[in-house]
């Protein structure tokens, strides 16, 4: 008969065996370089984590080994309790703030992933893991059946509802104004402040660029800017972006 120890090193083996297996299934401690870009691929969980906090920028599409992983998230709750509790943090903290009645007091609100939901899309574009193709996207922008995001609107209400104004600001062109209203009020949402998309000339211009423009020039109008909301890091960088900022989660696109 072996001795207590003899199992404990049994024991111990066959632990550091199922974990190495498993570290060689998520490729864990494998980097790849691109463009002189280093992305961390080190497994699903660290990529998702990655990608959200803004640690890894600059990435084209989802690994293909996690889109099962980001299916699951997106499909089965986790993801509206996610953004359920970026909403909350965000209405706690303009509870705080009493509107001056003005109608010069505002918040931010992207659309895409924010407003509205592209999770449609997505489902049919493998959630993230096909390149992103604009003119694509633009063909399922053009069916303007993008659904609510539930919470985002029902904060949408509430704020409109204590005198706050809403501005709505995308990275979708004016040629597309006609079907995003469309849309917008299909989706529930009236009576914005203002709706603000790309005209010509900020075709091009990178996202956070375009987007710092525009809020400059809403503070140059004289509006207050409190909050700003949005799935990309690129919707709430730079000046003017309030004095709080919430991002909602989004696993499936990076946009800089």
């Amino acid at each position: 008969m072996g001795s207590f120890a003899d199992g404990v090193v049994v024991c111990f083996v066959i632990s550091a065996l199922v974990l190495l297996a498993s570290c060689a299934e998520l490729g864990l401690g494998t980097r790849i370089v691109d463009n002189g870009h280093i992305l961390m691929k080190t497994s699903c969980s660290s990529f998702f984590y990655n990608s959200q906090v803004n640690n890894l920028q600059g990435w084209l599409e989802v690994p293909e080994e996690c889109e099962g992983m980001v299916a699951h998230y997106m499909n089965h709750g986790q993801y509206d309790v996610d953004a359920d509790g970026v909403v909350t943090a965000m209405a706690d903290y303009l509870s705080d703030v009493v509107p001056q009645g003005d109608g010069m007091d505002v918040v931010i609100f992207d659309i895409d992933e924010t407003a509205l939901s592209n999770l449609p899309y997505y489902q049919r574009h493998r959630y993230g893991c096909e390149r992103f193709v604009h003119a694509i996207f633009s063909e399922w922008v053009e069916e303007g059946i993008a659904p609510v995001i539930a919470s985002v609107l029902r904060l949408y209400k509430e704020l409109q509802a204590g005198k706050w104004g809403v501005i709505l600001m995308t990275g979708r062109t004016e040629r597309q104004r006609n079907i995003t209203t469309q849309n917008l009020l299909a989706a529930g949402y009236d009576s914005w402040t203002s709706l603000i998309l790309r005209s010509p000339e900020d075709e091009g211009t990178p996202a956070a660029a375009y987007k710092i423009k525009k809020r400059l020039e809403l503070q140059e109008k004289g509006y207050r800017i409190w909050a700003s909301l949005g799935d990309q890091w690129s919707d709430l960088t730079g000046p003017a972006a309030g004095n709080r900022t919430f991002k909602l989660p989004n696993p499936m696109y990076y946009i800089a």
